[in-house]
């Protein structure tokens, strides 16, 4: 909208220097307007028009629907992987969330984008747009995973109060300082879901089918028939008897690195905010505001 009222604003300027410049010439000459003159303002009018209708018409042919738009990002070099186009706050941009949870805004014809997070400012605050959308992505996400196949230390507190969801490994000793303070967690009302998150992956490397060793850890508690006490166990530094079975510990990883973590332990809450790092008891209890 600022390019057509700049192209509005160039054509009564034009209307008013003609007409300013005849005014004169008027004046000096005692002649009347020429035939010269008004063929000038009818040339002018006609080339600020036609450029306000050529801005009309670029902008409707070059932009790029959603499916065309997903298409041309992935056809660069940048390895970008989308996984949705929406339309964005900002007019005249798309919102594109690729398979990280990181963010582009892009141009409607794709030609350029700014990659990072979009803030916007009211009165004396400022608020991370992006993030609160990705908080929405992450409950979703959380959503759709079947609690049996998490490992769940209930509150027990009268009630609950909240309800968190880790994800973990073995060995990270701030996993291990974490997982001290969860029967505390518990009694102040708040509800531990583990995930599985080897923090070296699945594999030793990229061409290898050997499992790493967090990935071999994690699996021998999923296959348990006690995991709460078997992962309490191992959490101590204590070996455990290496099992085999099916489990959705390929699943976890995957579904955190869409999440974007980057470490253990990560808390996701309710509201689909994520945080990294240990917390105690009671900094878990203040930031959920129920202490």
């Amino acid at each position: 909208m600022a390019d057509i009222d700049l192209y509005l604003t160039l054509l009564r300027c034009s209307f008013r220097e003609l007409a300013l410049g005849n005014s004169l010439q008027f004046a000096s000459s005692k002649v009347l307007w020429s035939e010269v003159a008004w063929s000038n303002i009818l040339m002018k009018s006609v080339f600020f028009v036609f450029t306000l209708w050529t801005f009309f018409v670029s902008s409707s042919v070059l932009a790029l629907n959603a499916q065309e738009l997903r298409l041309k990002l992935s056809q660069l070099s940048l390895g970008l992987e989308v996984e949705t186009v929406l339309t964005g706050p900002l007019d005249g941009f798309y919102r594109v969330v690729l398979s990280d949870g990181s963010v582009l805004h892009t141009t409607e014809n794709g030609n350029y984008f700014i990659y990072g997070d979009l803030f916007r400012v009211e009165k004396d605050k400022v608020y991370n747009h992006d993030e609160k959308e990705r908080n929405e992505r992450r409950r979703g996400m959380l959503s759709d995973v079947d609690e049996s196949e998490l490992i769940i230390f209930a509150s027990t507190s009268d009630q609950t109060l909240a309800t968190i969801t880790v994800f973990t490994d073995i060995d990270c000793g701030f996993c291990r300082k974490f997982h001290e303070d969860v029967p505390e967690m518990n009694r102040l009302g708040i509800t531990v879901r583990y995930m599985a998150f080897p923090r070296n992956g699945i594999f030793e490397d990229q061409v290898s089918e050997e499992y790493t060793s967090e990935f071999k850890k994690l699996r021998s508690v999923w296959c348990s028939d006690r995991q709460r006490f078997y992962l309490t166990l191992a959490k101590t530094g204590a070996g455990i008897a290496e099992k085999e079975c099916d489990t959705p510990i390929v699943k976890h990883y995957a579904l955190g690195q869409k999440m974007n973590v980057a470490g253990t332990p990560t808390i996701v809450n309710e509201d689909g905010r994520m945080t990294m790092g240990y917390r105690s008891a009671s900094q878990l209890a203040l930031e959920l505001g129920i202490q």
